[in-house]
């Protein structure tokens, strides 16, 4: 059987370059339920898509930034990466205010979609989350109780799924833990000071709520069926949920 056109373009990437499209995409799939559910609610944007589907790629704020980070490819070679899947036409990049933003073309979002075998949208049962979504609360449920630091979601996951955020539809699925963690104060050489001087930060982190892991545990057989590209583990029973430290 021919390959497709599509499908080269991915296999011709490497594994740091299929990793660095693969959370564009992500990215690119948020904005777009975001804009659409907005425009379900009468709140419908005549902004041209290269507006609202402009991906952050490295701001100080950036979920894509965290994303990379996390699978170890956020570094120097972060600038040429993106050269790489420009000059595929696999995605475009630009420059915002200091920050590189980027956006997916068509020729990149399939290449995605069949290099990970990424069918058409599935009809979903009413209930059911978009792909994204539970793509993010697959990742939190994959860190237990440990729990997913807050820079690792895009923010549209963040106003969907967290506790007690203002967002019509919003699922409360997720909490954040607070922990404060005293460390070392270093000098402007990097040097530690003699007596130590302390300083604190605090720590967020996305658990499962109760809600949350009843939602996933009712129905994760049906999300595997509906987006088989996603690893959704089994969770474990019993698993106490962190609680929150007071400052």
């Amino acid at each position: 059987m021919a390959t497709s056109k599509a499908r080269r373009a991915w296999d011709d990437l490497n594994q740091r370059q299929q990793t660095y499209l693969r959370i564009l995409y992500d990215a690119d799939q948020a904005l777009e339920e975001e804009h659409h559910d907005q425009g379900a609610r009468g709140q419908w944007s005549s902004a041209p898509a290269r507006v609202w589907r402009r991906i952050d790629v490295n701001s100080y704020y950036s979920s894509v930034a965290g994303r990379l980070r996390t699978q170890g490819v956020y570094d120097s070679g972060l600038g040429s990466t993106l050269s790489a899947l420009t000059d595929r036409a696999l995605i475009q990049t630009g420059d915002d205010r200091g920050s590189v933003c980027a956006w997916m073309t068509r020729a990149g979002r399939a290449a995605v979609r069949s290099g990970l075998g990424i069918g058409p949208a599935a009809d979903r049962p009413a209930w059911a989350m978009s792909e994204w979504m539970w793509r993010a609360l697959v990742m939190v449920a994959e860190t237990g109780t440990e729990g997913l630091p807050t820079s690792e979601l895009w923010n549209a996951a963040h106003r969907y799924l967290v506790v007690d955020e203002l967002m019509q539809g919003n699922r409360g699925y997720l909490d954040v833990t607070i922990t404060y963690v005293q460390y070392k104060v270093r000098d402007h050489n990097g040097a530690l000071y003699d007596p130590p001087h302390y300083g604190t930060r605090d720590d967020r982190h996305y658990h499962l709520t109760d809600a949350g892991r009843a939602h996933y545990v009712e129905h994760v057989a049906v999300y595997r069926e509906l987006y088989p590209d996603i690893d959704a583990p089994d969770l474990p029973t019993n698993t106490p949920m962190p609680t929150e430290a007071s400052g």
